[in-house]
C-alpha cells in the first residue's frame, strides 16, 4: 500500500487544485454539449418523457410549447456554462455557475420516480433500472459535483475576502445563507461525492445480471476498444455478469471508504478505470452524432457517455482525497511514539486539516 501511494503521489495526482479543475472542466463540457444539442428538433423530441414528467419543469410545455421548450432551456444550459467556465478565473461567477448546476440537477433528479415503465418488471422491478432511469441515475453525481463546485468557489472567495478582496452584496448574503444552511460544513461535498458514486456502482451493478441489463451492453462492449474482449471470452451473459460482480466490488470498496481509506483508494482506482473505459467508448459509438445536425450534436449512446466524464473527475477526486487522507494518518503516526496516542490523534484531527486550501 505504501509503494502504491509513493507512486500516486509522484504521479502528479496531489498536483494542486486538480481535481477541482477537473471536475470543473467535465462540468463545463456537459453543459457546453447538452446544450447545444438542445437547438434541434430531434432533441426537443428526446426531451418529452423527461420535461412532461418533471415535477419541477412540466410548466414549460404548456408555457413554451415543445420546441421553445428546449430552446430555453438550452438558453440556461449555456449560460451555465458561461458562469463555470469563468469561474475559472472569478470564483463569485463560479458560485453563481455552480447555484445554476445544483438547480438543473435537482430538476433532473427529481424526475426519476415520476419516469413511466422505469423499472424492469421481469428483473422484479425497484432497483433494477431501465428506459430513461440509467440516464437521469447519473445526475446524482453531477448535482454532488455541483455542491462541490459550490462550496469550492465559496470558500476561495472568503480567503480572498480575509486577503483584502472585495465581495457583492449578494455574494456576501449568499455565504452567509450558506453557512446557515451548513452547506460549508467540512467534509460534506466529500461525503456527498463518495456516498453518489456508491450509489451509481450498486444500481449499475444490479442491472448487469439481468438478461435485458446484458442486452443493454451490448452496444457498449462491442464498441470499446478496451473490453470488446470479454464477448469472445465470456459470451453475452457472462461478459455483463463480470462487469457486474467488477462494478460491486468496486461498490463495497468505495463504501467501505467511509471508515477505511486504504479500501476507499483501491475502490477511487477501480472506478478511475471503470470511467476511463467507458469514456474510450464515445469516438467509436455508431450514430453517436445526429445525422442532420452532425458533429457535436450528441445522439444516440453519446449523452448517456458523455455524463462519465465527470463521473471519472469525481473518481479522481476520491482518490486524490483518499492518497491525501492517508498520508496524514501515516505523518501523525510518524511523529508520535506511543500507539495509543496517535490513534488518539487521529481521530481528533479533522480529515480536512491535511489540505486546508483546496477542501
Amino acid at each position: 500500500m505504501n509503494y502504491l501511494m509513493n507512486a500516486l503521489s509522484r504521479s502528479g495526482l496531489l498536483k494542486d487544485d486538480l481535481d477541482y479543475l477537473l471536475i470543473r472542466a467535465s462540468m463545463v463540457i456537459v453543459f457546453l454539449l447538452f446544450g447545444y444539442q438542445k437547438w434541434f428538433e430531434y432533441e426537443a423530441k428526446v426531451l418529452i418523457p423527461y420535461i412532461s414528467n418533471g415535477p419541477l419543469i412540466s410548466w414549460m410545455y404548456p408555457a413554451f410549447g415543445i420546441r421553445r421548450a428546449s430552446w430555453f432551456l438550452g438558453v440556461m444550459e449555456w449560460l451555465i456554462c458561461s458562469l463555470l467556465f469563468w469561474g475559472f478565473w472569478n470564483r463569485q461567477v463560479g458560485i453563481l455557475g455552480a447555484i445554476g448546476s445544483c438547480i438543473t440537477y435537482i430538476s433532473t433528479v427529481t424526475i426519476i420516480p415520476f419516469i413511466p415503465n422505469g423499472w424492469d418488471q421481469v428483473a422484479g422491478g425497484f432497483p433494477a433500472m431501465t428506459g430513461n432511469i440509467p440516464f437521469l441515475m447519473k445526475d446524482v453525481v453531477l448535482f454532488a459535483a455541483s455542491v462541490y463546485l459550490l462550496k469550492q468557489d465559496v470558500v476561495r472567495v472568503m480567503r480572498s475576502a480575509e486577503r483584502g478582496g472585495t465581495i457583492s452584496f449578494p455574494i456576501r448574503y449568499l455565504v452567509w445563507m450558506l453557512v446557515k444552511l451548513g452547506l460549508l460544513r467540512g467534509d460534506l461535498e466529500y461525503h456527498l461525492l463518495r456516498a453518489s458514486m456508491v450509489l451509481i456502482f450498486l444500481f449499475f451493478g444490479y442491472t448487469k445480471w439481468h438478461q435485458y441489463g446484458a442486452q443493454a451492453m451490448i452496444p457498449f462492449i462491442s464498441h470499446s476498444p478496451l473490453i470488446s474482449w470479454l464477448y469472445p471470452a465470456f459470451g453475452i451473459r457472462g461478459g455483463a455478469r463480470f462487469l457486474g460482480a467488477s462494478e460491486w466490488t468496486i461498490f463495497a470498496l468505495l463504501y467501505a471508504g467511509f471508515w477505511d481509506k486504504r479500501l476507499g483508494l483501491l475502490g477511487a482506482i477501480g472506478s478511475s478505470v471503470t470511467f476511463i473505459t467507458t469514456v474510450t467508448i464515445i469516438p467509436f459509438t455508431p450514430n453517436g452524432w445526429d445525422p442532420s445536425a452532425g458533429f457535436p450534436a450528441m445522439a444516440g449512446d453519446v449523452p448517456f457517455l458523455m455524463k462519465d466524464l465527470v463521473l471519472l473527475a469525481v473518481s479522481v477526486y476520491l482518490l486524490k482525497q483518499d492518497v491525501v487522507r492517508m498520508s496524514l494518518r501515516v505523518e501523525i503516526a510518524e511523529m508520535t511514539p506511543n500507539r495509543s496516542r496517535t490513534d488518539g490523534m487521529a481521530a481528533a484531527v479533522p480529515t480536512s486539516a491535511a489540505f486546508p486550501a483546496r477542501t
